[in-house]
């Protein structure tokens, strides 16, 4: 089961704006592997997978004021390169992560 999660800007008007700088960073993490749907984005972590996991670790949906993640799971690899981005993130503008519920996320 996954765990899906909300990226809100404080400042919608930086997101849009900087929306192709915020793809690129998630294009350049280590675990990127590719864009299967428009603004779809997926990370795969670098550990060594079963045959029955899944092909992908984490989907970043490019909404048009935020962005979803579903995160199914969690290596090292794959906290590792979410942590960068949000924090590249968070040194442009300022932003709220929350559970499916609303709760505030430790991320």
């Amino acid at each position: 089961m996954s765990a899906e999660f909300i990226l809100s800007f404080e400042d919608k008007h930086w997101y849009a704006t900087h929306l192709e700088e915020v793809t690129q960073t998630i294009t350049g993490l280590d675990t990127f592997t590719g864009s299967f749907e428009p603004n779809e984005l997926r990370l795969t972590g670098t550990e060594p997978r079963g045959p029955d996991d899944w092909s992908f670790d984490v989907r970043l949906f490019l909404e048009k004021e935020r962005i979803f993640l579903e995160i199914s799971a969690h290596p090292k690899s794959i906290e590792r390169d979410l942590s960068i981005l949000f924090e590249w993130i968070r040194s442009h503008t300022r932003i709220l992560i929350t559970d499916e519920d609303g709760e505030l996320s430790d991320w």
